[in-house]
């Protein structure tokens, strides 16, 4: 087994054709087939199903797949963290996400004052099928095979008008109440999925990427959302709403810091520590 034959396999899944991967790969269709024949001698299996020109991928051959494709992305990503880490003069440091978050902004403003010579670049892109080189990513849950950091674990509070003076709301009073929903995004997500698990559905009224629009609908008895009780609170004005614990222990969610395995620059490790520092201070403050 070696690379070029499982370079075959993996387009040959792509394409479900022998004779698409053959161009794509500029070689004969013939060299695909042997290829791809020899792969299964070895592994003892069949990867494909055969019906006339007709190709399916078996269970095998989908979890050779999984693995082939996750190992090809590992390599992609090495040469690029290779590349980028080739001299520790390197004052580029690129953070991955999926979405933005207010905490950013007051760290941009820390480190642009304590290093004034790091470039700080943001990408904002879905974490699993971004192959751009990054230094760090912000996830909501830890990436297998790097390293991950807690970097800040905070409570989510139901947001109402101020005429709501109660500290605690029930799980099941939140099905009787109008709510406002953030578009599309991993906290969106996370809130879904916690309401889901309690079996809760509300009755939503909007949905908006605008937090300002949001905290004003809600302090005007429109509506009520979900806020993160520290990274939202950064830069978002939440004096004019009340803030209620959901459920007898509240939920939680997390943020973690991830990077690949290897060696780090002193930029890196100073962006890294400076940014745990910061948001493990956001929780004493």
């Amino acid at each position: 087994m070696n690379l070029t034959q499982l370079k075959y396999f993996t387009e040959v899944v792509k394409t479900m054709n022998m004779t698409k991967a053959a161009t794509k790969l500029h070689i004969a269709q013939p060299s695909i087939s042997r290829s791809i024949r020899k792969l299964e001698n070895e592994l003892g299996v069949s990867l494909f199903i055969r019906q006339g020109k007709k190709l399916i991928l078996t269970a095998q051959g989908n979890y050779f797949f999984t693995v082939v494709n996750r190992s090809f992305n590992q390599l992609r990503l090495a040469k690029e963290n290779v590349k980028a880490i080739h001299s520790l003069n390197n004052k580029r440091i690129t953070i991955k996400m999926c979405e933005t978050t207010p905490l950013l902004v007051s760290f941009l403003k820390i480190i642009h004052h304590k290093y004034p010579q790091i470039n700080l670049q943001f990408i904002q892109s879905k974490i699993d099928n971004d192959p751009r080189h990054y230094d760090f990513q912000l996830v909501p849950l830890p990436v297998p095979e790097q390293h991950n950091e807690l970097l800040l674990s905070e409570e989510v509070f139901l947001a109402t008008s101020k005429e709501n003076s109660q500290s605690t709301f029930q799980l099941e009073k939140i099905n009787q109440l109008p709510l406002i929903e953030m578009n599309e995004s991993p906290f969106a997500d996370f809130t879904q999925r916690f309401l889901s698990a309690q079996r809760i559905d509300p009755q939503v009224v909007l949905r908006t990427g605008d937090r300002n629009l949001m905290i004003n609908l809600v302090a005007q008895g429109y509506a009520s959302y979900f806020v993160p009780e520290l990274s939202w609170n950064c830069t978002t004005n939440l004096e004019k709403i009340s803030l209620h614990r959901i459920g007898k222990n509240g939920f939680h969610r997390r943020i973690y810091l991830s990077y690949p395995y290897g060696p780090r620059t002193s930029i890196q490790e100073q962006v890294a520590t400076l940014l745990l520092n910061y948001c493990h201070s956001l929780k004493k403050a």
